[in-house]
């Protein structure tokens, strides 16, 4: 059928499912959404206003495939870009067509048109699309693979956060308050933590032979005005060259003994790196977005001629040259 005839309702709800619209429609099921696809003729299609009195959105024709599209991409999620949702159209797909009748049928060539559109757009514009925390942007600050030994001072929620992804290393924990160390270290993964973590004993001494190990050092701690100059000196003395400090307790070196430290980072350096890659990622998603509505675009350009869902025979060049006379 033409792609005029793709039909797409879509209700952002997880609540009651029974409708009189589109009863026999592909059902693509998650905790927030219902989407029903159908393929239906332009007059026997429900109309807008029907379609909002049940709650829902209607898309038709290109505009269905686009959101089809964008679904399955992941651009329609709560978290952009997650691929939780792909599988779940295919599921919903692999049901309907268990289910016999005309729809699958009817459906097959456009949702394989739409599921080679979607791996082609995700691996060109949604692969490392994910979100930024603060252990993998810790990770990316010290560079990279964190090999270790890492010294981790603090036990706070900060502490707590970072620790699971120093996964790759000796990683060594000191806290002022051993009881709180340990909380923290209990409610680890044990697999994660078991003859990897290291939890020192809290006195000055068994810190100070730490920071003499270690490669990196990832304070989440507050500054400290009475033992930061000793904690530089450790630093500065001990005897591997390389290596990174990140001092999350202070926004700036600025005024305090760290100001001399080569290669150290504090809070505003991971804000700042959280905000590149919120700003690199945003771009992502509108590269993204923008390849379905093109893909949306040939699709319609396809079926205008007759091909259909199959291959497409344009390229880029008749896309742009159609696009031209589309608005």
């Amino acid at each position: 059928m033409a792609l005029a005839d793709l039909l797409v309702l879509n209700r952002n709800s997880s609540g009651d499912t029974s409708t009189s619209l589109l009863p026999h429609a592909c059902v693509i099921g998650t905790c927030l959404r219902e989407v029903r696809v159908a393929m239906l003729a332009p007059a026997d299609q429900p109309l807008p206003t029907e379609a909002a009195a049940a709650g829902y959105d209607l898309y038709a024709g290109p505009a269905a495939y686009g959101f089809l599209l964008q679904l399955a991409c992941g651009l329609e999620s709560e978290i952009a870009g997650e691929t939780e949702i792909l599988g779940q159209v295919k599921q919903a797909w692999r049901d309907c067509e268990s289910g016999g009748g005309d729809l699958p049928r009817l459906l097959r060539p456009w949702m394989q048109r739409l599921l080679q559109d979607t791996k082609e757009i995700r691996s060109e514009h949604v692969v490392g699309l994910g979100s930024a925390t603060y252990g993998s942007l810790v990770r990316r600050l010290l560079g990279g693979t964190v090999q270790g030994p890492t010294l981790l001072l603090g036990a706070g929620q900060l502490a707590e956060t970072i620790l699971p992804f120093l996964d790759s290393g000796e990683v060594l924990v000191w806290n002022r308050s051993r009881a709180r160390a340990e909380a923290m270290l209990s409610r680890q993964r044990a697999a994660q933590t078991q003859g990897r973590v290291h939890l020192l004993d809290s006195t000055p001494a068994a810190e100070e032979a730490a920071w003499h190990r270690a490669k990196d050092v990832i304070l989440c701690i507050p500054a400290d005005t009475g033992r930061d100059a000793g904690r530089v000196d450790w630093w500065r003395t001990r005897g591997a060259p390389e290596g990174h400090v990140l001092h999350l307790g202070i926004d700036t070196t600025e005024g305090t003994p760290w100001s001399g430290i080569a290669k150290l980072a504090t809070l505003r350096d991971l804000f700042g790196l959280r905000d590149l890659h919120a700003t690199q990622r945003e771009a992502m998603l509108a590269r993204a977005r923008k390849a379905c509505a093109d893909k949306a675009q040939l699709a319609r350009l396809d079926d205008a001629d007759g091909s259909r869902a199959g291959n497409s025979n344009h390229g880029w060049e008749d896309l742009a040259v159609f696009q031209a006379f589309s608005y």
